[in-house]
């Protein structure tokens, strides 16, 4: 099995244990990227969600009431799966680092502390643009088959996102998703 194909396969099985019951109040769907032990060479996708009910719950915590619907912080912090993790999902991992070998990104630690920085920033760089990529690519794929709207019951967009917002965020979640479907959160990330 592909990388790609194991990002669809549990990106789908998650996506499909979402309970029915919060279906309807689902408004958006999370794509947070992060890096297992802050190691490059480890991202891991977890895929999540919010409600409405959520941002009610989280708007006396802040006079924004954007920042309670589209900041990640106030999210739920749900897991419906962790891809690439490697306690939650050995199997994601290996396949994770076979596809980073084969890209040609993998390095080892460096025995010289010094050459660190400048041996491993550029491939970590790297690493992290195409992990994003297959992260836009995989959202892309979960609207263009119909999974999100299967079990959520309408499109919604998935927010492609780390813990801060910047300009990067906003063009990966419009890659990620139908035109104008993230708009209120691209405007949001833009503006604040």
């Amino acid at each position: 099995m592909t990388f790609a194909d194991h990002l669809q396969c549990q990106a789908t099985k998650g996506i499909a244990s979402i309970p029915a019951a919060d279906a309807h109040d689902i408004y958006g769907v999370s794509f947070f990227i992060d890096n297992e032990d802050d190691d490059p060479r480890q991202p891991v996708l977890t895929i999540g969600y919010n409600t409405e009910a959520q941002v009610s719950r989280t708007l006396p915590d802040t006079a924004d009431p954007a920042e309670a619907r589209w900041n990640y912080a106030f999210w739920l912090q749900n897991e419906l799966t962790l891809i690439g993790n490697r306690s939650s999902d050995p199997v994601g991992a290996a396949t994770r680092d076979e596809w980073i070998r084969e890209l040609g990104l993998w390095y080892d630690d460096p025995v010289d502390a010094s050459d660190w920085v400048t041996a491993v920033g550029a491939l970590a760089a790297q690493i992290e643009g195409q992990f994003n990529q297959a992260c836009c690519r995989l959202a892309r794929s979960l609207h263009a088959t119909g999974v999100i709207e299967k079990y959520v019951g309408r499109p919604v967009p998935v927010l492609v996102h780390e813990l801060e917002y910047y300009e990067g965020i906003a063009r990966r979640t419009e890659a990620a998703n139908p035109s104008g479907l993230a708009d209120e959160f691209t405007a949001w990330v833009r503006n604040g």
